[in-house]
Parts: structure tokens; sequence; C-alpha cells
């Protein structure tokens, strides 16, 4: 198995918002050369222009500091909105162009693929067994759309994730409806696996287990996110040795889960989201000591590939 270290710029966000500063950080202080560009800090993408300006800016960025961007994700921005499952069908179709345009401008940032959150179904549509069908068929269908989009502009992959509530894609069932194979006409609509998502309320057995999770999908798996998590919350921690003490995720048990599971390659992603308040010298030690707490890890197993060096 080979394994890649990176992390998802979302830890920048309001603190070093411009790429220049986030890249000479994860390079001169984390020593990662992968990263995944957290769509709230791809401001003002609305218009062609300001889409161009973006995809310059970070292009210019990542190859100064000599970093790849594996894909772009969605943040808390597009998480805090319904998206593809809106009870709204005009607020549907505006999603659905929302995505249409991340798609585009992944393309002109030159990374492999795009995904995150594509949806949650209101609270009064949850309650209707008829509705929730009729949403789930219709965000497949708009899944299919975006990855004929994707496959048009060159991309390789279109993501999804596993997530918190219940009336979003939580379960393994609900997650695995979702994965495509892909086509000539399609990319796959393939899985992000969040090892601090697995406390969805009333998840039982392996449903509210990462390890299970990740034996479950991992030979499929194209992403892993990384945060330390307990089974009580998505509280995206840092891999310090106090947040270490209090979290279920351990690094060597995650990499020997994955490698007893068949994968072969498989993209670590740090997703680490501070608290506002915390101050910016200790969020930055925080963010060195989690990389060096993977590094180790997979150094010891010896699976390191070449953006985990």
């Amino acid at each position: 198995m080979r394994v890649r270290l990176g992390i998802n710029t979302c830890f920048a966000v309001k603190r070093w918002p411009r790429p220049v500063d986030w890249a000479t950080l994860v390079r001169d202080d984390l020593g990662l050369d992968l990263v995944e560009l957290s769509l709230d800090l791809l401001e003002g993408i609305e218009t062609a222009e300001g889409r161009r300006r973006v995809a310059h800016e970070n292009r210019a960025a990542l190859e100064a500091a000599g970093l790849t961007a594996v894909g772009t994700f969605t943040g808390l921005v597009a998480y805090s909105r319904n998206l593809l499952l809106h009870p709204d069908p005009i607020a549907r179709r505006e999603a659905l162009r929302w995505y249409e345009t991340v798609v585009d401008l992944s393309a002109a940032l030159g990374v492999s693929g795009v995904g995150g959150h594509v949806g949650a179904l209101s609270a009064p549509d949850w309650r209707d067994p008829s509705v929730v069908a009729e949403r789930w068929a219709g965000l497949k269908v708009d899944l299919a759309t975006l990855s004929a989009r994707a496959r048009r502009v060159g991309l390789e992959y279109f993501l999804i994730e596993n997530l918190v509530p219940v009336r979003e894609p939580a379960t393994m069932a609900q997650v695995a409806s979702l994965l495509t194979p892909g086509d000539r006409d399609h990319v796959p609509v393939g899985l992000c696996v969040d090892l601090g998502h697995e406390c969805v309320p009333g998840a039982e057995g392996p449903e509210g287990d990462p390890y299970a999770w990740l034996a479950r999908f991992g030979a499929e798996l194209l992403e892993v996110q990384l945060q330390q998590s307990d089974a009580a919350g998505d509280h995206h921690w840092p891999f310090t040795a106090e947040r270490n003490r209090q979290g279920r995720i351990e690094a060597g048990r995650v990499l020997d889960t994955l490698a007893e599971s068949g994968a072969a390659e498989v993209t670590l992603i740090l997703e680490m989201i501070p608290s506002w308040e915390q101050p910016d010298n200790e969020l930055r030690a925080d963010l060195v000591a989690s990389v060096e707490y993977w590094r180790k890890a997979i150094a010891e197993r010896g699976l390191a590939g070449e953006a985990a060096r």
C-alpha cells in the first residue's frame, strides 16, 4: 500500500486567506507537498473573471511553493446549505449550477477531483418516506450530471463524504447507493471517509465505528480525511498528545486497517478546523504536531509516498 499525506486548507480560513501565505506555511512549517483546496478560501468565483483570477493566484502560489493540489472540497460555507437536497426545486437547480461552476473551477486549477457535502434533507422532508425517495433519486440524477461535466472538463473523479446528521448521506448503505464506477462519459463518483463522522445519532455497531468504515470501503477509497474525534462528536481536533488521549483515532490502526482492506493507494488528508479564538501560533504548533504524528506512523510501516516525505 502506498500512502500520500496532505492537508485541507480549511485551517487557514480567516487567518491565512492569501494562497501565498498558507502555501508557505504548508511548505516551511509542515514539510508537506500535498494540499486539498477548501472552497471556503476560493472566494469571488461567481463570475468567469473571478474564477480566472482565483485559478491564477492559487496555481501561482502552489507552483512557487512546490505544492500539488489533489482536489477541491466543500467547507463550512457550503456545509451550512441544503444544496442538492433542498426542499425547493429552484434552490436545487441553483445548487446544481453552483456545483457545475465548482467543477469548472477545479479544472482551471489543474486538480484531479472535486467534492464534499452534496446535500441535506430538511426536517419536514425527512419525515415523509415518499419525499425522501424522491429527493434521493434526484440526487443521483444530479450526481450523474456533475460526473459527466467533470469528465468533459478533464477531471478524474467526483467525491462524496460520509456525514453526521441522519438527513444527509450518513450510513454505509446510503453512501454505497451513491457511488458509481464511471464510464466513458462520466468520472467515478467515489468516497471520502471522514474519520470523525461516525457519530451519527442512533448509530450502532459498525455504523459508529470508523475502523469498520475503513474495512468496508478501504479497497475502493479515494481519500480519507483525518481528524481526531471521540464517539460523541465531529470535533476536528488536531493530533496532539492531549487530544490523542481523548480521541479514538490511532494512526497505526488506521493504516493497518486500510492495508488489511486491500487498499493499494490512499490519500490521507488532515482536516483540522480550529476554534476561532485559538491563537495563531498555538494552531500552527497543533498542525506541526499532527503532521509529525502521522508521518511517524507512515514511516514506521514503510508506506511513505512522494507526498508524505
